[in-house]
């Protein structure tokens, strides 16, 4: 019994620690939160007064929020003034001059602009399509963008993937180079193309969207990542800026940040569209545990900054688009497939994956998560009650 109740003094005095521990954290982010801040948009925009290529740390691929944010960039006066252009992990390489050949042409009819924009979805990618429905709303918003515009204002997108002219792919060895192979060194290849198609930027400028660890600009476990390549090029004139996302643990499960303190903190105070650099911040001090993986360096090290962009419940999953799959798009999706040398999928299995849309919130998606932070909000609302 004596060995009992000293295992739970023990207990006790760390759960104690730990509390207090945290109530310091939670403490320092709510009071730096409460001072003077610049919106995400802002925040982002303004950094191009001291830098000249700005990397943005896209969250899950799927999630829609995000883009629209994106837009609300690309569509302000400055954006348009003085950058000009954006560039995307996610977009076929192939197809970036026709593309932007559409984005300019503002005598469409909205069906043929409807049609357009569905043909690009569809070789956005490999022979597996990609089902994330943000990237037909950021080609049709930024043509509505355009159709606002002088066409000597008129904004450019280009998508860095390596990717396949499918109008003109017929030998499998030229897709499995293209495709397959290419995929050891994605990232030096994202590099590459953005450094190739930026050389010939009129304004000097770029915001480039990278997602997880692409936009890194250190490597880390093992893992060379693009913004690392691309800040090796351009050194001090590129900044990078943390999107308020999940992280990952190591167990491979997504989870909070910091086990939902940085979540919570922004939502009780109020500060839910912001942004600021990581430097001398309370968050840039923190450890990093975006990914699973033991470091000493903290987040100002792998950021120049940070935005938070709508809270994290808030936040959407959209995938699915209407008629994405057709009867004759069906037929030459399983032409790639055994282009690639793969088995092709059945036609109805094709049409309900892709042309079912889906919008769930990470509420949805993610209650555990969810939870942990609505734990920090209930004990930041209890310590202040109690105060």
């Amino acid at each position: 019994m004596k060995h009992f109740y000293i295992t739970l003094l023990l207990a006790l005095v760390a759960y104690n620690a730990y509390t207090q521990n945290s109530n310091l954290h939670i403490e320092a982010y709510t009071t730096f939160l409460q001072g003077e801040h610049p919106s995400a948009k802002d925040y982002i925009l303004g950094l191009f007064a001291q830098y000249d290529i700005v990397i943005l740390c896209e969250r899950d691929h799927r999630e829609m929020t995000q883009y629209e944010l994106i837009l609300d960039i690309l569509a302000d006066k400055r954006f348009i003034k003085e950058v000009g252009v954006a560039y995307f992990e996610i977009g076929n390489t192939e197809y970036n001059d026709s593309i932007n050949a559409f984005l300019h042409n503002a005598t469409l009819t909205p069906d043929e602009v409807k049609q357009n924009v569905l043909h690009f979805h569809r070789n956005i990618y490999g022979a597996g399509l990609w089902e994330k429905s943000n990237y037909s709303y950021l080609l049709q918003g930024v043509h509505d963008i355009n159709s606002l515009l002088a066409p000597k204002d008129m904004i450019e997108i280009y998508g860095l993937e390596k990717g396949v002219n499918w109008e003109k792919a017929t030998e499998h060895d030229i897709i499995r180079r293209n495709i397959c192979s290419d995929a050891i060194h994605r990232d030096a290849i994202l590099a590459e193309n953005f450094c190739n198609y930026h050389h010939y930027s009129t304004t000097g400028k770029a915001l480039v969207i990278l997602n997880y660890r692409h936009a890194f600009t250190r490597d880390i476990a093992n893992r060379d990542n693009a913004g690392r390549y691309i800040k090796d090029r351009y050194g001090n004139r590129v900044a990078n800026v943390f999107l308020n996302s999940f992280a990952l643990s190591p167990r491979g499960e997504f989870t909070a940040i910091k086990n939902g303190m940085w979540d919570a903190a922004f939502i009780t105070t109020h500060k839910t569209d912001i942004g600021f650099d990581l430097n001398n911040t309370p968050f840039g001090e923190d450890n990093f545990d975006f990914i699973p993986i033991a470091t000493p360096l903290r987040y100002c090290d792998f950021f120049t900054g940070m935005v938070y962009y709508t809270p994290f419940a808030q936040l959407r999953i959209t995938t699915g688009l209407p008629n994405f799959v057709d009867d004759n798009f069906a037929r030459e999706v399983q032409r790639r497939y055994t282009l690639e040398g793969n088995i092709a999928p059945d036609v109805e299995i094709l049409k309900e994956q892709y042309n079912t849309v889906t919008d769930r919130t990470y509420s949805e998606e993610f209650p555990q998560i969810c939870d942990s932070i609505n734990r920090w909000i209930m004990h930041i609302t209890n310590h202040d009650t109690a105060e």
